[in-house]
């Protein structure tokens, strides 16, 4: 049992609660801190000093992860030479009926989150590198603009198949630059009855970049279709109302998608004048392995965070959320077991569509990874298809893993000439 002071933190948006509690559990300090007060801040500080002296032993402080609202508290306990551990809230749950009586206030919260330092090793969070924090904050903005987006265009879906149901068959993709012009230019099917014809494939040709000729075509097509389905057109104030702000939210969103891409971009840049860019070095490694891009990598790396708090793939298969729940008790030993997806969800999402590229085939019908192809279908032998796909993303774990740690890109080779190395390794040593 560890006998120095602990001092536990119930985080809040505006305030947190601390608890400090001494070497024999009993609650020797509160005090409420503020976030926006320096003053606060410095008087628990001080209230951690003399406790250190109290004590003969510096205390632990240990705190909720609480969206981004213990980051102020965290970074000035850091400064200020404390070891501070943040914790997942699933583990502070974990205690939350440690006491029989049903009470729970910020006080209360405070002690069980110090009281889990007693039941569990908890490791020091240190402060992470400038860079990689905010290429995580760029990438996990671009995933959820990225959702929005497509939230939209469902919904802009649904509003054009009100409007005129066959408008895909002039343009199968309506989110496109002329399609989009021309259900704001003529949002209805009798708008494009009236429309000039002139006017109309100008629109078109302008904003496709074709030729007069293909936009001419477009232009009779969509006057046919227009004239097919302008008896069945649900062409009220609010569907067109709707279509135009859809328009103009989906417009937005990829001009923000752009913008955060190009501080992905620009912070690469800045890292690679640096004298040693090891931001960059790492996302080029990462590049190496077939289906990840550089946002996929950047995401990948940003995630991950510090490397070096992975001493074994387990430990990342276990980090990215995808190692298996267990399931026992006495003679009972559960065997349909799910992925415990307890790690990060951006991981596993740019992790299951790097999966998918590995198994799929080019236009030549040969495999993008024929490696991890002959194992995915391998495992399709004896497993169901989703089964065998949650293997190959553990695959594809350890080999990140293992770039990451040798430093090296990724080398295409068998099983069998990955055995022969490791054996000439070997026998070399």
């Amino acid at each position: 049992m560890n006998f120095r002071p602990i001092a536990g933190i119930d985080v809040g948006k505006f305030f947190s609660e601390i608890a400090v509690l001494s070497p024999s559990n009993e609650v020797v300090a509160r005090m409420k801190i503020h976030h926006d007060s320096s003053a606060d801040i410095e008087r628990t500080v001080e209230l951690l000093k003399k406790t250190e002296k109290d004590f003969a032993s510096r205390p632990f402080v240990v705190m909720e992860s609480t969206g981004h609202y213990h980051k102020i508290l965290f970074h000035s306990l850091y400064k200020a030479g404390f070891e501070v551990s943040v914790i997942n809230p699933i583990q502070t749950d974990s205690i939350k009926n440690i006491g029989i009586r049903k009470v729970k206030n910020d006080k209360v919260d405070a002690r069980k989150i110090a009281l889990l330092y007693r039941f569990q090793e908890l490791k020091t969070t240190n402060i992470p590198d400038e860079d990689i924090e905010c290429l995580r904050s760029l990438c996990r903005q671009y995933y959820k603009l990225n959702d929005e987006l497509t939230a939209y265009k469902n919904r802009l879906t649904g509003i054009v198949d009100q409007l005129m149901l066959n408008f895909k068959d002039v343009f199968s993709n309506i989110f496109s630059k002329a399609a989009m012009a021309v259900l704001e230019e003529y949002p209805t099917p009798a708008r494009i009855l009236k429309a000039n014809r002139n006017k109309l494939i100008s629109l078109i040709q302008k904003n496709s970049r074709r030729s007069p000729k293909w936009s001419t075509a477009k232009y009779e097509l969509l006057v046919s279709k227009a004239r097919d389905f302008a008896s069945l057109s649900i062409h009220n104030s609010s569907n067109i109302a709707m279509l135009g702000v859809y328009i103009s939210m989906i417009r937005t969103l990829e001009e923000n998608l752009k913008t955060i891409l190009k501080a992905i971009h620009m912070l690469i840049a800045e890292d690679m004048a640096k004298d040693i860019p090891m931001l960059a070095l790492t996302l080029e490694l990462l590049q190496s392995l077939p289906g990840i891009g550089l946002l996929t990598a950047a995401t990948i790396l940003a995630e991950i965070g510090d490397f070096s708090a992975f001493s074994k793939p387990g430990k990342l298969v276990a980090y990215f959320g995808i190692d298996p729940s267990v399931m026992q008790s006495g003679e009972f030993t559960g065997t349909r077991n799910k992925m415990s997806k307890r790690g990060s969800r951006l991981l596993r999402r740019v992790l299951f569509t790097t999966a998918l590229a590995n198994i799929r085939t080019k236009r030549n019908k040969k495999a993008c990874n024929p490696v991890i192809m002959e194992f995915y279908k391998q495992k399709c032998q004896s497993k169901p298809k989703k089964v065998a796909l949650g293997a190959v993303m553990r695959k594809l774990v350890c080999i990140i893993f293992a770039v990451l740690r040798d430093r090296k890109p990724y080398e295409l080779r068998s099983p069998q000439e990955h055995a022969q190395m490791i054996a000439a390794k070997h026998t070399a040593a």
